[in-house]
């Protein structure tokens, strides 16, 4: 409406138009959005950007997003790869552990596969045990360098006795003031290395324990057999003549040491010792107990009576061991027991006039263990050394009385002579395993034989040693 004629505007008319524009304010309209931009379209200005974007915005936006997005995946790849690259040697936790936390875990239920998994942990722990036993067992022999059977086994024997040994060694305070007491050192040194694999320390100590027994008992100083002197006569014949000649031979009769008589002399030393320290404590305050009269001794009440007036005596002695005479043909322990207890004839002049007495024993007390020495070995009319294969029926239990009371003992240990002859043979011994108790249920025994130390049972023993055994270890029952 303001166009010329000529179809140009008019100067002035276009100035209005553009003042007017410049004071006509921005719509306030919720749809716009103020753009103060001097550079954005005449549009824009006047009525403001429209909430909707234009194609080429939406456009230029999404390119925008998808290169951040492409940027945020790259970077995390390479996190990742760290990650990898970093953990490359550690251990990764169990699928379970990853999938569910700590808190939300459930409690695996007891069944068939657990069950078999738990049998199976209990058998290689059984397996585990008994190997490491028989390595343990492995360690209890003793060295035999030079023919010291009868060392070892006569240890063995002892040490089997646990009471025994626990009371030597809780008094070594004691024993050890006085240093000629080797016995006792040795001894205890012996046990303190009896479960040792070292067989070069354990030759060491039996050389020791040799020595002390050898300053009171010089017969055991060397590793020389047994030499004995006998006396025989010799007839001598010749073709031309003939006459009897009555001489002297030297006739040597080498033959093993004696295990009983090692034995013996092992405790009587021990014994000798006593009165000595309980001397030597008194003065200081304290008291010592001899572990031989605590444990093996006992007294044994001998009685004669004339046969004729009855008129008779009563001695007692102290004993360590019983020496029984086998019966012919063999028999039971009890049976020997009893023999030796029963009274028998007895030459001896009596006040009265009379010869004729009897003679009989009984014990006046009990130990706490009870040595018996079967006489296996005897002189013939001829005085040679035989030894007797007669069987002994070895009783697990034996049921002893004496003056005051009774009480029944059980077989722990064996010191067995194997041999056909008793000029030659091997000393073993067998022994209660200590670690059963007095109770023991699986009657498990061990057989020492020098440094092979196998397992057996109580039965087999008492079955296996009827012609062998030589001296039995009775221990008392608790209770009594």
């Amino acid at each position: 409406m303001f166009r010329l004629c000529c179809g140009k505007y008019s100067t002035a008319v276009v100035e209005l138009v553009a003042e007017k524009i410049r004071n006509v304010p921005a719509p306030s309209a919720p749809f716009a959005i103020q753009d103060n931009d001097n550079t954005a379209p005449l549009t824009y200005r006047l009525f403001g950007r429209p909430l909707t974007k234009t194609k080429k915005e939406g456009k230029d936006q999404e390119e925008a997003k998808e290169n951040v997005t492409t940027k945020k995946n790259q970077k995390a790849k390479k996190s990742r790869r760290w990650r990898c690259r970093k953990n490359r040697c550690r251990v990764s936790p169990a699928p379970q552990e990853e999938e569910t936390p700590e808190k939300e875990r459930e409690p695996v239920k007891d069944e068939g596969i657990p069950q078999a998994l738990s049998v199976k942990k209990e058998e290689v722990a059984v397996t585990t045990e008994k190997k490491l036993r028989s390595e343990h067992i492995k360690c209890l022999g003793f060295p035999n360098p030079a023919q010291i059977c009868y060392i070892n086994s006569s240890l063995q024997s002892l040490l089997t006795l646990e009471d025994f040994v626990t009371a030597i060694s809780h008094q070594e305070q004691v024993w050890s003031l006085i240093p000629e007491a080797a016995v006792l050192r040795t001894f205890n040194n012996i046990s303190e290395h009896h479960f040792s694999g070292d067989a070069q320390e354990k030759l060491r100590l039996l050389a020791a324990f040799k020595r002390a027994v050898a300053l009171w008992a010089p017969e055991f100083g060397d590793h020389q057999q047994k030499v004995s002197e006998q006396i025989q006569w010799c007839v001598v014949s010749s073709d031309s003549f003939s006459f009897k000649l009555c001489t002297t031979v030297l006739c040597v009769c080498v033959y093993l040491q004696d295990a009983h008589e090692f034995l013996t002399a092992v405790l009587d030393q021990i014994r000798y010792w006593g009165p000595q320290l309980q001397v030597l404590t008194a003065g200081m305050g304290r008291a010592y107990s001899c572990p031989v009269e605590d444990h093996l001794m006992f007294k044994m009440r001998n009685t004669r009576t004339c046969k004729s007036c009855g008129a008779g005596s009563t001695r007692e002695e102290d004993f360590t061991n019983l020496s029984l005479d086998l019966p012919a043909g063999g028999g039971t322990v009890e049976k020997m027991l009893d023999n030796y207890l029963m009274e028998t004839e007895l030459e001896y002049r009596c006040e009265c006039g009379a010869t004729k007495s009897g003679q009989c024993s009984s014990f006046a007390t009990l130990p706490r263990v009870l040595v018996l020495h079967l006489k296996r070995f005897r002189y013939t009319p001829t005085f040679q050394l035989e030894k007797i294969h007669d069987p002994v029926d070895l009783q697990r239990e034996l049921v002893v009385s004496s003056g005051q009371d009774g009480a029944c003992y059980s077989l722990v240990s064996t010191i067995n002579h194997i041999g056909t002859t008793a000029r030659s043979g091997h000393y073993i011994c067998d022994g209660v395993d200590p670690d059963v108790g007095p109770v023991d249920l699986t009657d498990r025994w061990f057989t020492y034989n020098d440094t092979v130390v196998t397992q057996t049972s109580g039965v087999n023993v008492c079955n296996q040693r009827q012609r062998s055994s030589y001296i039995l270890f009775y221990r008392r029952h608790p209770e009594d």
